[in-house]
């Protein structure tokens, strides 16, 4: 669910088109809203888990501090009544583990407003719908504006208080959160073929425009961004290590009121946190969509944290949350398979051969890191947040921490090797 800097550029020259009314939320009612910081992870229903058992997905999330799921309705080549009841099932698991589901309508696909207003409706008073000062969270991905109204043609026709935050790839802060724009304010996906200061700049203008006009803002964040589909998706990202860690970094002192992780379970475009599983049909033919990412998953509970508390940085780690971590794709990036039809993915260039190495301490510890046969580095980690970059060589990757006699950290990662038969931009993070 990536699209380039030019497509986002287009969707602004037509955001004249998405004006379409007043935003049902009052300002008063934003600013209460905002002192309530939450965290949400985009959940793709059409990348279903393993036997369609949503069980460990949410015991995981929880742990992670994941306040809900945005559950991405729609998709290609659907089969909506089983989508419909893959739902109901996700919402039934939900209340059994007293956890959190809102819908994000995928308007990619979804034409139907009759749809999205029965879903509601039904989900409504179910304890697993999340709400928000006692209005439903209603949410979506847009690569351009619907052909609907949605106050009009969808919030006033659900039954219940709706609290929209509409999708949006644009990066016109102001037009973003101007009065005529539909919703309580825009969740802004990501915009990875922007530089890491193109998206930092935009960002700040995001927070600018929100603090004027007390509206909410929900912020998009995503661990990586790769596919190598076909000719037509085939592409990397423009901010390589920045995409994620120093973005957190960035997001705490902007304090979005609320934050969405995409995503959960985007395995074929590299943007998971969740774990993967290989029988699913959107790894099919994503064969880099099986590389773990559990490393994200695992940052993003510190991260959490302090985003819920308030913070500016990590300035502490809890010793039960600690972890040194590392990341790194395995092969060049200018390295075309042996035996690949398409062509090196764009924005490839702003990707760097290295293995980034990522200390979330609650002490000080030793750490060294062994990348192939080049020789070991070593130095101490601070306690709280630290993120090293080193220039990898081809073998296997090892990272291990110890404080005095105690093991902090052991990892022995796949190796980096030359050249792949297919080419591979995503990255192992362990």
């Amino acid at each position: 669910m990536h699209l380039s800097l030019t497509t986002a550029i287009a969707f602004s020259l037509t955001l004249a088109s998405f004006i379409t009314c007043l935003p049902r939320t009052s300002p008063a009612m934003a600013k209460r809203a905002s002192s309530t910081p939450m965290v949400f992870a985009h959940y793709m229903l059409i990348m279903q888990p393993k036997n369609g058992d949503y069980t460990a997905d949410i015991n995981l999330a929880k742990e992670a501090g994941i306040d809900a799921f945005a559950v991405n309705y729609g998709g290609w080549n659907v089969d909506w009544a089983q989508h419909e009841a893959q739902l109901e099932k996700f919402y039934r698991t939900a209340e059994q583990l007293d956890f959190h589901l809102f819908l994000s309508i995928d308007t990619t696909s979804v034409k139907d407003t009759d749809m999205i207003i029965k879903l509601s409706n039904k989900y409504a008073g179910s304890s697993a719908q999340l709400k928000v000062d006692g209005s439903i969270l209603l949410s979506s991905f847009q690569t351009d504006p619907p052909a609907w109204n949605w106050k009009t043609d969808v919030v006033d026709k659900i039954n219940f208080p709706v609290l929209l935050l509409p999708g949006t790839l644009s990066d016109d802060a102001t037009a973003l959160f101007s009065d005529n724009i539909p919703g309580a304010g825009p969740f802004t996906w990501i915009h990875p073929s922007a530089t890491p200061e193109k998206e930092h700049s935009t960002d700040l203008a995001l927070a600018s425009q929100r603090d004027r006009t007390a509206k909410l803002w929900m912020a998009g964040i995503a661990p990586w961004f790769f596919t190598h589909l076909n000719p037509d998706k085939n592409w990397a990202q423009a901010q390589d290590d920045k995409i994620f860690v120093d973005r957190w970094s960035s997001l705490l002192t902007l304090k979005p009121n609320f934050i969405e992780i995409v995503t959960w379970n985007d395995w074929s475009e590299s943007s998971y946190i969740g774990p993967t599983d290989a029988s699913s049909p959107g790894t099919t033919d994503a064969y880099w969509g099986s590389a773990d990412h559990s490393a994200f998953r695992s940052m993003s509970k510190v991260f959490i944290k302090a985003f819920k508390a308030g913070q500016d940085d990590v300035v502490a780690v809890d010793a039960a949350d600690e972890g040194v971590y590392m990341f790194y794709r395995r092969q060049p990036a200018s390295a075309v398979g042996t035996s690949d039809p398409l062509p090196l993915p764009s924005d490839t260039g702003y990707l760097k051969d290295e293995i980034f190495v990522v200390t979330l301490l609650s002490a000080p510890a030793e750490v060294t890191l062994v990348s192939g046969d080049a020789p070991s580095v070593a130095w101490t980690a601070p306690a709280g947040l630290q993120k090293k970059s080193f220039p990898w060589s081809f073998g296997t990757q090892v990272l291990r921490a110890k404080r005095g006699d105690q093991v902090v950290a052991d990892k022995v990662g796949a190796a980096v090797v030359a050249r792949l038969d297919k080419y591979d931009g995503n990255v192992v993070a362990l």
